[in-house]
């Protein structure tokens, strides 16, 4: 049996064909922004591990005495992992250029880099030796490093940081990865400018004879806090005034992780109504063509065309229709993931689970919304088709 005529009976899909485009458009761009919103979510909050704890000592007062003493009980501890001490505080630093920043000063450990999410750049990491020297050296943000000479790679340079009314000079031996939030959530500030230099330095220079908080790593996941702070009580004896405060780190993670599964989810629903919106114009659109081919249909009715072989031909056309829509606008977002890639110097891909799971729907979706327009053309009476030319 001949087919309708193609160019006549496929026009009326064009707004079916652009509909599709644009929803299966929508989900590409949200599928990359769920798969790149959580590879950088995930990213910072494996800076923390996946049992970060956070280990403070506070007395009657409610003042720090966290100091190296409990650093170096944690150190003996075989539960832990990975640790390092934490001193923190705001400081002017100043550059050759000429430029001066307010930047947060952090005293760390070498172990730091693998436990807050430190990604060398340039140079080279703190070392223990460094610690042992009480070195002048600093790691710094790579904000700091575009801030004040505009670009990333400023090994060997040498700035000046204000202790205590002092200022002295540190030598830049590595540049790490802008800053980390893990970081700024421990200070309670938000200053995009960091620079890293040896706790025992930054001891030194700041006078204090505490440590501002210790971050630990676990290895086992039954490890909870009271194990650590039954651990800390035995082998230092604290009094009864003396309070410890130890934060799971890793706790946050359900809870942001969470709140970033429910955006996505609600991107991932505004989505799923240009998925409606797209069926619904596919419905019109074989209206309308069924419309505009009635003379057509009526004719073929009357040479003896079955009544599943109409139906089948207007499916197949919104099938066209749909792939062509797909198709487009899946090389849309990939062109889009593409540039995005370059520009921002990413790996981001698609988080597949949810394309595969839209571009399904939109395909069942669109068949079933047209089933019952191409039901009423292939049940047409041929009198009735043929009197309206």
């Amino acid at each position: 049996m001949q087919l309708l005529n193609f160019k006549k009976t496929f026009k009326p899909y064009n707004m079916a064909m652009i509909s599709v485009f644009i929803a299966i458009f929508s989900i590409n761009i949200v599928s990359i922004i769920s798969m790149a919103g959580k590879k950088e979510i995930a990213k910072e909050l494996d800076g923390v591990g996946l049992n970060g704890m956070s280990v403070c000592a506070y007395n009657n007062y409610n003042e720090n005495i966290t100091d190296i003493n409990l650093y170096e009980v944690l150190y003996k501890c075989d539960k832990i992992d990975l640790l390092t001490p934490v001193i923190y505080d705001t400081m002017k630093v100043q550059f050759s250029t000429g430029e001066e920043l307010d930047s947060m000063c952090w005293g760390i450990s070498p172990m730091a880099k693998d436990i807050v999410n430190l990604d060398r750049i340039y140079g080279r990491m703190l070392t223990q030796t460094d610690i042992d020297t009480n070195a002048h050296v600093c790691l710094i943000d790579e904000n700091v490093a575009l801030s004040a000479y505009g670009r990333s790679n400023i090994i060997g340079k040498t700035i000046y940081v204000n202790f205590s009314g002092g200022i002295y000079p540190f030598e830049v031996v590595g540049v790490v990865n802008k800053t980390s939030s893990v970081l700024n959530s421990l200070s309670g500030e938000i200053i995009p400018n960091f620079i890293y230099i040896p706790y025992s330095t930054m001891s030194n220079l700041t006078l204090k004879n505490r440590i501002d908080q210790i971050l630990i790593n676990v290895n086992d996941n039954n490890v909870t806090e009271d194990v650590i702070k039954q651990y800390i009580s035995h082998q230092v004896g604290y009094n009864q005034k003396t309070n410890l405060k130890i934060t799971n780190l890793s706790q946050q993670r359900d809870i942001i992780n969470n709140i970033v599964n429910i955006a996505f989810f609600a991107l991932f629903a505004v989505s799923c109504v240009a998925v409606i919106v797209c069926s619904i114009s596919v419905a019109t659109s074989v209206n309308t063509a069924v419309t505009s081919a009635k003379h057509d249909i009526g004719i073929k009715i009357s040479l003896g065309a079955r009544t599943k072989d109409i139906m089948l031909e207007f499916l197949l056309y919104s099938v066209i229709a749909c792939t062509i829509g797909i198709i487009l606008g899946t090389i849309c977002g990939f062109f889009v993931m593409i540039i995005t890639n370059i520009i921002l110097k990413t790996s981001y891909t698609y988080d597949y689970a949810l394309l595969i799971s839209g571009i399904s729907a939109t395909i069942i979706l669109t068949i079933i919304f047209s089933i019952y327009p191409s039901y009423q053309a292939a049940n047409l009476l041929p009198v009735k088709a043929l009197s309206r030319e």
